[in-house]
């Protein structure tokens, strides 16, 4: 039996389950620091206890000190070589874990690995989502019904509930979503072997932009749904959230980009640092600016897309992006 598969907007630490899936990449991040520094100071469990190597895996009972009864910390590579297929490997191995073990797991939570270093989160929901099934297909867990993401940001919950199966919104309701190509959804793929070569990387789009609040509609409506409707997976690194070297990570998305998406408005150092970087690996940039802001003389040379309303944005840079990818 296939479980259900919820996203839903909260703090995981207070969402009941009888497993809490996290990774552990070397080292401590994120949620797993929060977890397992939750644990230290209850006496559950010392930080240096949990340091399991690639594919192996530390179980904590939790003894009510958080919500989920159970916390594994499964170790995978480091968060620099953790992206969408490990994630895949990743929730497959857990299930095989599981599997193994003499515990009743009826609802397990975990996280969407990957959004806080850069990685596009539908992406990352689709690849964990099939991870989960890749693993369901040889391993039995009869009792497992439910496998809940829980994700604390409300606008990226927004964003996953409305590309997830079966989701709760923001506002705490649950809902069906309906679920375009090419997310997760009734086209996927049959379920795969664990142990089966890595998908093809896919095309992606690396978008340079300012890290405030005014701009997070931009970047949802303007810039990251356009680019996920011409096929590409969207990612920005975001300063904010990001934990570990920023500029290594920069550098190595850039590189591999198709294609780089700057936003010059408010003139930002950090934009024209990754447009010279992108310039210098020959990678294309498309710039954007809002409508009556002056880009610096060095790019002034180069087209620009100038948007007065986020919808306006939307329709001219995909229509650019599917010119570019015609051409």
């Amino acid at each position: 039996m296939i479980p259900k598969f919820r996203v839903q907007h909260d703090d995981v630490l207070t969402v009941p389950s009888d497993v809490l899936l996290v990774k552990y990449a070397r080292g401590f991040h994120g949620v797993d620091l929060k977890v397992a520094r939750a644990l230290a100071r209850a006496g559950v469990s010392a930080l240096d206890e949990i340091d399991p190597a690639p594919d192996d895996f530390v179980m904590v009972e939790t003894r009510g000190t958080i919500a989920p009864s159970r916390v594994m910390f499964l170790g995978t590579p480091t968060l620099s070589a953790f992206s969408y297929n490990e994630m895949r490997h990743f929730t497959a191995r857990s299930i095989e874990i599981l599997a193994s073990q003499s515990v009743s797991v009826g609802r397990m939570t975990t996280v969407i690995h990957g959004v806080g270093y850069g990685l596009d989160a539908v992406e990352s929901l689709d690849s964990l989502i099939q991870g989960f099934r890749e693993g369901l297909a040889t391993k039995e867990l009869p009792t497992l019904e439910q496998i809940v993401f829980v994700e604390r940001n409300e606008r990226r919950a927004r964003i996953l509930c409305l590309a997830g199966p079966r989701s709760e919104a923001p506002d705490g309701r649950s809902r069906d979503a309906s679920l375009p190509r090419p997310l997760v959804g009734a086209t996927m793929q049959p379920p795969r072997s664990a142990e089966d070569r890595p998908a093809p990387a896919k095309r992606h789009v690396f978008v340079a932009m300012p890290y405030a609040e005014e701009f997070e509609d931009v970047y949802e409506f303007g810039i990251y749904g356009p680019i996920r409707r011409c096929g590409f997976i969207c990612e920005r690194v975001d300063q904010a959230a990001f934990t570990g070297d920023i500029l290594q990570r920069i550098r190595q998305r850039i590189e591999t980009a198709d294609l780089v998406i700057a936003d010059l408005s408010g003139a930002r150092p950090n934009v024209y640092l990754e447009v010279g970087y992108a310039w210098g690996k020959g990678i294309p940039v498309v710039f954007v600016a809002r409508d009556g802001e002056e880009p610096h003389f060095d790019v002034k040379a180069h087209r620009c897309l100038y948007y007065r309303t986020i919808k306006q944005l939307a329709g001219d840079l995909e229509k650019l992006i599917l010119g570019l990818h015609e051409a």
